[in-house]
């Protein structure tokens, strides 16, 4: 396979769809004009521009949480909160698949992922409302209900023709891992595409644990703001679980744009320890940087990645 560029997820044009949404009329919003169409179109265009192999729809509508909780019946969305309001049931329609088949359309031959939050961040950033029938945002039966109704967007997703499928859990840091783990194996239990995991931490002490998913192929490593974890990981713990790394080398909360140099440095650590099968990305979305440096920074790590190919022979 080699090394594949792709993104995270989130990208920083989903402004143009808040602004456009505002200036909009009730009449044309009730006749369903689309404000967020213009921020899909910019996000693919940038992507491909700057050359990435694996890109997403840059997840411009909301944030990761207040998306799926706005689609998920037993969940609603209130003020930027999200809440558990009764039995979480599956969706009777997908929440992300409009905009993955949009996506796919203008990406033309380049590649596109389908973005999942996961159950355990759906249910530890929500509330639970007086007489739900959970005991806990991290109860067994809500994680198992959250698990079966994202279960359902994952396979709406691999029907649409996607190439791969991304799991955002960035609560792992937090919580006991090992409660939550057969959770998020089980949204990805028919999933025939690759599937990567993207925990969103900075240490891993349970780290055996998440290798030790059955469904998931790519776990994601923060490796730019978090070093330290290209030095504690080895290949063969990969290898042994058959599971293979998706490489952070640009930090996303820098506002400057790394040199050409760090970031083939950064490739060329993480080759040395994982080995050339990588799928190469940002640590997180770029949601909070400008469009402009945003580009930049996905322009200087396929750039890189280029390179170090090059320099290294690995075509």
């Amino acid at each position: 396979m080699g090394l594949i560029t792709n993104t995270v997820g989130s990208y920083p044009t989903h402004s143009m769809g808040e602004a456009l949404k505002a200036k909009m009329s009730l009449r044309e919003l009730m006749a369903g004009k689309d404000p967020f169409v213009s921020s899909i179109e910019a996000a693919v265009n940038d992507q491909v521009r700057a050359g990435i192999e694996l890109i997403s729809d840059g997840q411009v509508r909301a944030d990761m949480v207040s998306l799926f909780a706005a689609g998920i019946p037993g969940m609603k969305t209130d003020r930027g909160r999200s809440y558990i309001t009764g039995r979480i049931r599956r969706p009777l329609k997908s929440i992300t698949v409009g905009d993955f088949k949009l996506t796919k359309q203008l990406a033309g031959k380049t590649k596109v992922k389908g973005i999942i939050t996961g159950p355990a961040t759906l249910a530890a950033s929500s509330s639970l409302n007086v007489g739900v029938p959970y005991k806990s945002s991290l109860d067994p039966r809500l994680l198992g209900d959250l698990a079966n109704a994202l279960r359902f967007e994952a396979e709406q997703l691999v029907r649409a023709g996607a190439d791969a499928l991304q799991i955002d859990e960035p609560v792992l840091y937090n919580i006991d891992i090992g409660k939550v783990l057969p959770f998020i194996d089980a949204v990805a239990e028919s999933v025939r595409i690759p599937v990567k995991l993207h925990p969103h931490v900075a240490s891993y002490t349970d780290f055996e644990q998440l290798l030790a998913l059955e469904n998931i192929e790519f776990i994601g490593l923060e490796a730019s703001k978090y070093p330290v974890l290209v030095e504690k990981l080895t290949k063969e713990e990969f290898r042994d679980h058959e599971k293979k790394v998706a490489l952070g080398v640009i930090d996303t909360d820098r506002q400057d744009v790394e040199s050409l140099e760090i970031v083939k440095q950064r490739i060329k650590r993480g080759i040395q320890v994982f080995g050339d099968n990588m799928w190469i990305n940002p640590d997180c979305g770029l949601r909070l940087q400008t469009r402009e440096i945003a580009f930049q920074k996905l322009k200087v790590m396929v750039d890189a990645v280029r390179s170090v190919e090059k320099e290294l022979n690995l075509f």
